[in-house]
């Protein structure tokens, strides 16, 4: 069964709180794995948050009401992630390591909050 993946018009809203959440799941994740680049790093996940925000929002409701599996978010976000923008990070004096870190810190609080209202 091929499923229909809704993506949002880019203008829509997104709950603030949802956001705040994210961002704070984030930035304690950057402190547990990347301590002394989190200061640094924590602008540039939540600049990729608010800018993904919306489809976010939509395929947390899409999970919740059985649109989308849990395989389906999984994989949703972790193709969402702005390769290039994080590639940008590496250039700007990350290794390798540490933006591998830093999107497996994000894919992991995300794709936690998300699934996390499949539960709900």
């Amino acid at each position: 069964m091929i499923r229909s993946i809704t993506f949002p018009e880019p203008e829509s809203e997104m709950p603030e709180p949802f956001v705040d959440t994210l961002v704070n799941e984030i930035r304690y994740q950057l402190e547990a794995t990347l301590p002394r680049l989190s200061d640094r790093l924590l602008p540039a996940g939540a600049s990729l948050i608010r800018d993904s925000a919306v489809q976010l929002e939509s395929w947390a409701s899409q999970a919740a009401s059985g649109e989308l599996t849990e395989s389906d978010v999984r994989w949703l976000v972790r193709s969402k992630l702005d390769l290039r923008r994080l590639e940008a990070l590496r250039v700007a004096g990350l290794t390798q390591v540490e933006v591998d870190l830093f999107r497996q810190a994000i894919t992991r609080t995300v794709i936690g909050m998300l699934v996390g209202r499949l539960a709900a």
